[in-house]
């Protein structure tokens, strides 16, 4: 193991999924999607980027409604006026996942249904 990676590694499939995110560093008022997830990680798109190195609080609901928690860790994060983030790749922040507070199983089924 060298220096450590930019990206998530390529072992670690990405599937494509949108999911509607609260989040935050006290509380969890702001709001973004997630645009793809791993088993590390979660890409989420939104307006409201924190700095890296924050730790964030998430909760997101997969398709039947069934709650998933977890604390992530900013890993890098691109800040755009709230009217481009639809339009600018990469808009938002990439989250290494730290802790599941609840919901692991739930999560780790969306990585295998492929986003179902």
């Amino acid at each position: 193991m060298g220096v450590m990676a930019e990206k998530r590694s390529g072992q670690d499939k990405r599937v494509t999924i949108k999911l509607n995110v609260n989040f935050g560093v006290k509380d969890i008022s702001n709001l973004g999607f997630t645009e793809d997830i791993s088993a590390s990680g979660i890409f989420l798109k939104t307006a409201r980027v924190f700095p890296v190195g924050s730790d964030l609080k998430i909760e997101m609901k997969n398709g039947k409604g069934e709650l998933i928690r977890l604390v992530g860790y900013v890993h890098w994060s691109k800040e755009v006026p709230p009217n481009l983030v639809w339009s600018v790749n990469n808009a938002g922040m990439g989250i290494q996942i730290i802790k599941f507070i609840c919901g692991q199983d739930r999560y780790y089924s969306l990585l295998a249904e492929g986003g179902v």
